[in-house]
C-alpha cells in the first residue's frame, strides 16, 4: 500500500492542553504566554499558561532559531585550534502567526540561499518544528497587503485555523504528519459541516483589515527610490530616537556584530555574536572613521531601503511581512504605514481626486 500524508484534521479545543502536553515528546516546547498585558514566546513548561488568543508578541518567535545572543566558536589564541560550541537543541514551536511564518520563510532564503547556507542557522531549522495559528488583524496588521496573512509560501509542519469549537488542522510536512498519528486519538476526521466552516473562516479574513490601515505596496521600491531626497525622511526621522525598537521588534531583522571575548587568563577565546541595528548610530561605523549612514535622515531611510528595495533585489520579496510590531512598540509613535503612504503621495492623491471633483462640478 502505497503511503500517503493526511492533508487535515479536526482537534476540538478541550483537546488542546492534551496536544500540547503531547508536543514535548518532540522537543522543548515553545509557545505564546500572556505577562500583564504584553505576549511573549517562551519556553513552555505548564501547558495551561499558553494563550492563543492573542495579536502580537513583543518579540517575534526567530530568537529560537537565530538568537539575539549566540556563541559562535572558541579558540586557543595559542595553537589556533577552533572549536565549534554550537548545538541545537530540538523543539516544538507552536502558535505562530502567518507573518511570523513568513518572517521564518524570509530569514531561510536569506541564511539557507546558495551553495554555502549558514550552518548553524540550517542546523538550528533542522531542529525546529513549527506550528502555525490562525488570527484576526487590529489596527497595526497589514499584512494583508504585503501577502503574509496566510501561510501559503512558507515551510510549516501544522497549521490551526480556528473555526469555534474546534481547530481544523491542515498538515504541511511528513513531521508534522507524524505528530497527527502519535496522538491520533485526539484528533477527529473533517465532517462536510468542518470543511465549509474552514472556507468561510479564510475567505472573511481578508474583509477584517480596514482601509485606512493598510498601505498600497504596489511598485513601492520604485515609489522609494525616486523619493530619495524627499523631504518626508527629514519630517519622519525629526521624531526618530534611534532606540532600535522597530528592528529589534522585526521578524525579518538580522544585522548583527560580532565581538571575541577572552578568558581572565587568555587560553580561549570566545566569538560572540549579537543581535545590533542599523537605527544605532555606531552601527555604520567602520575602520578609517567612515560613516556609511552619518545622520539620523539617513539612518532612518536606509531601513525603509532594506525593507522594500534590499530585500526584493536580495531575494525577490520584500523585507516587511506586515506584523506591526515596529509601529506598535515604537516609542515615538511612528508608523510604517503613515510613512508609506507619505511617500506614495496619499494625501496628494487625495487633493488631487477633490480637484478633479471641482473641475467636472464646474
Amino acid at each position: 500500500m502505497e503511503f500517503q500524508l493526511e492533508t487535515a484534521k479536526i482537534i476540538p479545543k478541550e483537546n488542546l492542553g492534551e496536544f500540547l502536553e503531547g508536543l514535548k515528546s518532540f522537543g522543548r516546547l515553545v509557545a505564546p504566554v500572556k505577562k500583564k498585558e504584553k505576549f511573549y514566546f517562551s519556553e513552555i513548561d505548564d501547558v495551561s499558561k499558553v494563550d492563543t488568543d492573542y495579536i502580537r508578541t513583543i518579540l517575534p518567535p526567530k530568537k529560537f532559531i537565530l538568537e539575539y545572543l549566540r556563541e559562535r566558536f572558541e579558540y586557543s589564541p595559542e595553537k589556533m585550534e577552533f572549536l565549534e560550541t554550537f548545538k541545537p537543541q530540538s523543539q516544538v514551536v507552536f502558535g505562530l502567526h502567518s507573518c511570523d511564518l513568513h518572517g521564518i520563510a524570509i530569514l531561510d532564503a536569506v541564511y539557507l540561499k546558495g551553495e554555502n547556507p549558514d550552518p548553524r542557522y540550517l542546523a538550528a531549522r533542522k531542529e525546529t518544528v513549527l506550528i502555525g495559528i490562525s488570527c484576526a488583524p487590529d489596527e497595526d496588521c497589514f499584512c494583508i497587503s504585503t501577502g503574509t496573512a496566510f501561510p501559503d509560501g512558507t515551510s510549516w509542519d501544522l497549521f490551526f485555523t480556528d473555526i469555534g469549537d474546534s481547530y481544523f488542522i491542515s498538515i504541511g510536512s511528513a513531521k508534522g504528519d507524524e505528530i497527527v498519528h502519535s496522538l491520533e486519538q485526539l484528533f477527529k476526521e473533517i465532517s462536510k459541516r468542518d470543511l465549509v466552516l474552514y472556507k468561510k473562516v479564510t475567505a472573511e479574513k481578508k474583509y477584517m483589515f480596514k482601509d485606512g490601515n493598510i498601505p498600497d505596496i504596489e511598485r513601492i521600491s520604485q515609489v522609494i527610490e525616486l523619493e530619495f531626497d524627499s523631504e518626508i525622511w527629514d519630517e519622519e526621522a525629526k521624531r526618530c530616537f534611534s532606540c532600535g525598537t522597530c528592528t529589534n521588534t522585526c521578524p525579518t531583522c538580522f544585522c548583527y556584530t560580532s565581538v571575541d571575548v577572552p578568558s581572565l587568563d587568555g587560553s580561549v577565546v570566545k566569538r560572540v555574536e549579537f543581535i545590533t541595528s542599523c537605527q544605532y548610530p555606531y552601527y555604520s561605523l567602520v575602520a578609517g572613521g567612515h560613516w556609511f549612514h552619518e545622520n539620523l535622515k539617513e539612518r532612518f531611510r536606509n531601513r525603509y531601503y532594506h525593507k522594500y528595495v534590499g530585500y526584493p533585489y536580495q531575494i525577490e520579496r520584500f523585507g516587511c511581512v506586515g506584523c506591526g510590531r515596529c509601529q506598535h512598540e515604537c516609542p515615538a509613535g511612528i508608523r510604517i504605514v503613515d510613512t508609506l503612504k507619505k511617500l506614495r503621495g496619499a494625501g496628494d492623491e487625495e487633493k488631487s481626486g477633490k480637484a478633479t471633483d471641482n473641475i467636472h462640478s464646474a
